[in-house]
């Protein structure tokens, strides 16, 4: 969901906002798809409702500045976050690459590449099976 600011706004402002844009009350009633006399009748009893000023806060000069800030700031904010979970990734694969290098302690339940085939024959081939060697190869032919 898109977040929209716009400031503590009163019915007071609506005048204000009015100039701001340059625009008749008939124009204003056409942008906001409401009625010319609505926009007459919160000009008069100086209230009007906070989504309409703040619509109309978006469209003064000030309010599209902000507005820019807005997205400018999150695509900052959204860029140093992947920055950051690139630089967490390298780490995390130097880290195994530097694990699989010195980690091949030959257990007995290390999964070996075509291994033998399970006592009492059966039939059964089974496939290859990554060991250390194999996982540290690859490591080395990925530049890691």
């Amino acid at each position: 969901m898109l977040k929209t600011y716009a400031p503590r706004l009163t019915g007071a402002d609506l005048r204000t906002l009015i100039d701001d844009l340059h625009a008749t009350p008939a124009e204003v009633a056409k942008f906001l798809q409401v009625t010319e006399r609505s926009v007459w009748r919160w000009l008069s009893e100086g209230s009007a409702p906070f989504p309409v000023l703040a619509a109309l806060w978006h469209e003064t000069p000030t309010g599209r500045h902000v507005s820019a800030l807005d997205v400018g700031n999150e695509l900052v904010i959204h860029r140093g976050l992947a920055q950051a979970h690139e630089k967490a990734h390298a780490q995390a694969v130097a880290t195994l690459s530097r694990l699989l290098a010195i980690g091949d302690f030959g257990a007995a339940n290390d999964p070996v590449l075509n291994g033998p085939p399970p006592p009492g024959g059966g039939g059964f081939a089974p496939g290859p099976r990554y060991s250390a060697q194999v996982m540290r190869a690859q490591a080395r032919a990925m530049g890691r």
